[in-house]
């Protein structure tokens, strides 16, 4: 008896003990859900995001509000995500840029994403456009790198912070193909100031690029990766301009992926993958990605995982080869 007492008090303890976060996790969720956005409304995560967030939404029956987070190449929104508590309440909307590129180019990064973060799953593939004011002297690459070059400094580009992937893609492509180029970091949405000439290039994602190009309001001179976009077929890649400048796409080309900070319940990353997987399959949702020029994917949590970790790793080296660091 006594025995069995013990037993039956061992375990009890052990129940009582459960951490809050699978104690939480069964209902989940029940109320209203967090996505983190690091950059300002109206660009393509943005756009994105907000098309996930509301299927996702009608899926989970509860509001899943996006909270625009910009600064800093995407660090701002990051560390506010990472730093939320773990229960799946608060997702975080990374790309490539915030994910794999900012965090090696701050010093002082207080994020590290193989460590702070879980894969949820990996939304889509973007391809980025070279964009030029319409006031440009040059229309297409070879124009641009001869006006560089006898012009060398006087050719500004925008992008969304030092660390933002429009500026280290920008670093590289002009550090091989030889020319200088001056970096103008932005904290809003740079499109405006390309479009009235106030800058001269800017690296677009395909989702906002695409409706810039077709109504006049900015020249496409190259678009990133191996293949052309299908809503841009007369504009050439960066690759049949210049073997070297991105094969594969891996330094231009992008990625949208929904995580979660590290120690969120396996359960719940398992029902957050399940919903979005949905909703990126679902007809009219590939309809409007592949209209905004982007390749829809709906990965499973690990395939994330291992992109972001690789890609975290190649631009560490990307950017000590190249010097970039801010303090």
């Amino acid at each position: 008896m006594k025995r069995r007492h013990l037993i039956a008090l061992a375990a009890a303890t052990t129940l009582s003990t459960m951490p809050q976060a699978f104690a939480q996790s069964a209902g989940f969720p029940n109320r209203p859900i967090k996505l983190v956005v690091p950059f300002p409304a109206g660009i393509s995560p943005d756009v994105v995001a907000r098309l996930i967030g509301d299927k996702l939404s009608a899926a989970l029956g509860q509001p899943v509000l996006v909270d625009n987070r910009p600064g800093a190449g995407g660090m701002i929104g990051a560390v506010a995500a990472a730093t939320s508590p773990a229960d799946g309440y608060t997702l975080f909307f990374s790309v490539k840029a915030s994910h794999a590129i900012a965090p090696n180019v701050y010093r002082d990064a207080k994020f590290n994403p193989p460590r702070d973060f879980k894969a949820v799953s990996q939304i889509l593939q973007v391809p980025h456009v070279l964009t030029a004011t319409p006031k440009a002297p040059y229309n297409n690459m070879k124009e641009l790198v001869e006006y560089a070059k006898k012009n060398p400094g006087k050719i500004d580009f925008a992008s969304l912070g030092v660390g933002s992937q429009p500026h280290v893609a920008l670093e590289v492509w002009s550090q091989r193909l030889g020319i200088k180029l001056n970096h103008v970091p932005y904290k809003t949405n740079p499109s405006p100031d390309v479009m009235s000439g106030v800058i001269s290039l800017s690296v677009e994602a395909s989702t906002t690029a695409i409706p810039l190009i077709k109504s006049g309001k900015v020249k496409a001179l190259g678009i990133s990766g191996a293949q052309r976009i299908p809503a841009l077929p007369d504009v050439p890649t960066m690759t049949e301009f210049e073997a070297n400048l991105d094969v594969n796409g891996v330094i231009g080309s992008s990625w949208h992926g929904i995580f979660a900070p590290t120690g969120t319940p396996n359960d719940i990353i398992a029902k957050l993958n399940t919903e979005i997987v949905k909703i990126v399959k679902l007809p009219e949702i590939q309809a409007r990605l592949i209209e905004l020029g982007l390749t829809p994917t709906g990965t499973s949590a690990a395939v994330l995982d291992t992109v972001a970790n690789g890609d975290y790793a190649f631009w560490n080296k990307v950017i000590n080869d190249l010097g970039i660091k801010v303090e």
